[in-house]
């Protein structure tokens, strides 16, 4: 096991920069007097078995279900959180659990278990809780009743890890994500909504797929009927697991379906990559694990960005947590699903082909990356911690298919990754050239193009933006663009001899392009 199975959400290795920061931050105040709107409870229906809870009903946390994780790692996400088994981070009280975020400067071990001698030092304080080797379930419906804390930087979750790694580091053994939420309250930067709109999306999540950084993540987000906000009440969070199917819902509303044939796992074995079989990596137990996080690559990049200092402290409530199991057939879960026609069914990402390349891969004269579809090689993928981009394969008049890229907020890119290969062939006269065509642009929106064999060993170059609305043809040459080097990290530049993602395209700001005929070549 390495680090990477504590990260929170998704992490190309084509991010770019230091993430945002708390200091020099407006940030708009928020109403805390708001109306009580919590749900009423909810009843699993008969055929459901509890086999696990904690009301919460005594004077202190039950250590026989309960362990804290100590440790200032920051999540693997830049979290500026500590966290603590500290009373004034964690405690029963009015027979609730409470997870509480302070502004508390603290320090502690570096490492995710808590181990490291290395030390580091956080600005912030809360507490993160597992049933690991306490509670442990393969399939099952999992409730829990919490109202979630509010404010700019906060990144509240009720989740579930592998206990086991089958298949490997993160995420390859999967990551199931109940209910997620980043900045309640806050003004909304979902795409399309009024200005003012208040922040009260909720997410469930899966990652899978292979280790970090070829993992991949899909997700459901979800309003609450009447404009009702999660941090103004109690509402359930509950998971249905099932084998081949997941299901999201809150307050009993199921908002969210995916089945297996949309995650996989893909990982070694003998030195060969092979693809899990059945419902992998969702075939094996996992624990439930509850925390509130502060800032990191999700919460301090969304919204106002930051954390805001004024909010503190925070809490995540929990009123229960009940674990459930289906009596009609317990070894595979099925037979006793609450459907719902209105749920949001999620396609996912099917598992892609293993294709291992032979010796012509990526050797000239001319090696295409994409024509009218990428080639057989490579995935693409987005690096998007605002779900702010949009790409897709469309078809032109006189072009065939095309890319086509929409970026509304300010971080994020696509890119093509490839299994690691040494292009060291085309530092001699080799060029990276594609036809870019830009629709739209904010006004002081530029172009990057980058390469990179894992951040932070990356290259970068500036791309003169062409004027609007005309196809331009894009030449690099490739050795000028690894010579640059990382402009973001000191020193570093991209392994010519071991890149991974051989084609990054990364507008600054919001855009609206579209790229055709993407290829190295030599002259």
């Amino acid at each position: 096991m390495n680090t990477f199975p504590y990260k929170r959400t998704l992490i190309a290795v084509a991010t770019v920069g230091v993430l945002a920061g708390c200091q020099a931050k407006k940030f708009t105040p928020i109403d805390t007097a708001s109306q009580d709107t919590s749900a009423p409870e909810i009843t699993a229906n008969d055929s459901w078995t509890l086999i696990w809870n904690d009301e919460f009903s005594g004077d202190k946390i039950d250590k026989s279900k309960w362990s804290h994780e100590e440790n200032c790692y920051g999540g693997g996400n830049n979290e500026r959180q500590c966290y603590t088994d500290r009373k004034v981070n964690s405690f029963i009280k009015d027979g609730k659990l409470h997870i509480v975020a302070r502004d508390y400067q603290f320090t502690g071990p570096s490492d995710p278990e808590g181990k490291s001698r290395r030390k580091a030092t956080l600005p912030y304080t809360s507490a993160r809780l597992r049933t690991m080797n306490k509670g442990d379930w393969k399939y099952g419906r999992f409730e829990v009743r919490a109202k979630l804390p509010f404010g700019q930087g906060t990144w509240p979750a009720i989740w579930m890890l592998p206990t086991d790694y089958v298949f490997g580091g993160w995420a390859a053994s999967g990551e199931i994500d109940i209910v997620e939420a980043v900045n309640l309250k806050t003004p909304t930067d979902q795409l399309g909504a009024e200005p003012g709109t208040e922040e009260a999306r909720i997410h469930g999540t899966l990652h899978y797929g292979r280790e970090w950084p070829d993992n991949v993540s899909t997700a459901a987000e979800y309003h609450l009927p009447n404009h009702v906000n999660p941090a103004d009440g109690f509402h359930t969070y509950s998971l249905e697991w099932e084998k081949d199917e997941m299901r999201w819902y809150i307050d009993d509303i199921h908002y969210a379906t995916q089945r297996s044939d949309g995650w996989y796992s893909q990982y070694k074995e003998g030195g060969r990559w092979v693809t899990g079989e059945s419902d992998a990596p969702f075939n094996q137990r996992f624990h439930m694990i509850l925390n509130l996080a502060l800032g990191g690559s999700w919460a301090s990049n969304a919204n106002e960005g930051g954390i805001d200092p004024s909010i503190f402290p925070q809490t995540m409530e929990v009123d229960y947590v009940r674990v459930y199991e289906c009596s009609k057939d317990v070894k595979t879960g099925k037979g006793c699903a609450t459907v719902q026609d209105t749920a949001q069914f999620i396609a996912g990402t099917p598992a892609p082909e293993i294709i291992i390349p032979g010796p012509d891969y990526a050797t000239g004269p001319e090696f295409v990356l994409f024509g009218d579809k990428p080639d057989k090689h490579l995935r693409s993928k987005e690096y998007d911690p605002q779900f702010k981009i949009y790409t897709e394969t469309k078809p032109v008049e006189g072009r065939g298919d095309v890319l086509a890229m929409k970026k509304t907020g300010e971080i994020g890119n696509f890119y093509f990754e490839s299994p690691e290969v040494n292009m060291g062939e085309w530092m001699q006269g080799g060029e990276l050239v594609f036809d870019l065509l830009v629709e739209e642009k904010a006004p002081e929106t530029k172009i990057m193009v980058k390469v990179d064999s894992g951040w932070p060993a990356a290259s970068d170059i500036d791309v003169e933006v062409p004027t609007i609305g005309q196809w331009t043809e894009v030449r690099i040459n490739f050795a000028e663009l690894i010579g640059n080097g990382n402009r973001f990290a000191s020193g570093a530049k991209a392994n010519v001899e071991g890149l991974r993602n051989i084609f990054v395209m990364e507008p600054t700001g919001p855009m609206v392009l579209q790229l055709d005929n993407i290829r190295y070549e030599k002259k």
